[in-house]
C-alpha cells in the first residue's frame, strides 16, 4: 500500500492542494465582497488589496494564501453565508477541515 495515496492532514498536508484551494478561494471571496458592497469597509479592502497582491505575486507582506484565507476563515464564512454562497462556502469548510 501507499502511504501517501490518502490525505492525512495530521501527518502532513501531501496529497491535499491547500495552496490551490486557498488561491481558488480568494477570487471567489473577492467577487462576493465586491457583489455584498463591502469594500468601502477598510477590513475587507485590506483584505482584497492582499488577496490581489498574493494572487499577482504568489506573497504579500510575506503571507500566502493559505495563510490570509486560514487567518480570516470566521470572517469569510459570513461572507459566504448566503444561499447563493455555496461554492465559496463548501471550498472555505475544505480548506479549514483539511488545511488550516
Amino acid at each position: 500500500m501507499d502511504d501517501f495515496a490518502a490525505p492525512d492532514r495530521y501527518v502532513s498536508f501531501c496529497n491535499i492542494d491547500c495552496d490551490g484551494m486557498a488561491a481558488r478561494l480568494l477570487p471567489l471571496a473577492r467577487d462576493r465582497l465586491a457583489a455584498q458592497g463591502r469594500l468601502a469597509n477598510p477590513f475587507w479592502a485590506r483584505f482584497c488589496a492582499r488577496a490581489e497582491a498574493i494572487s499577482a505575486h504568489g506573497q504579500a507582506e510575506g503571507v500566502d494564501a493559505l495563510y490570509l484565507v486560514c487567518s480570516h476563515v470566521m470572517y469569510l464564512a459570513e461572507v459566504f453565508e448566503e444561499p447563493d454562497g455555496d461554492d465559496g462556502r463548501a471550498l472555505l469548510e475544505a480548506i479549514e477541515l483539511q488545511c488550516c
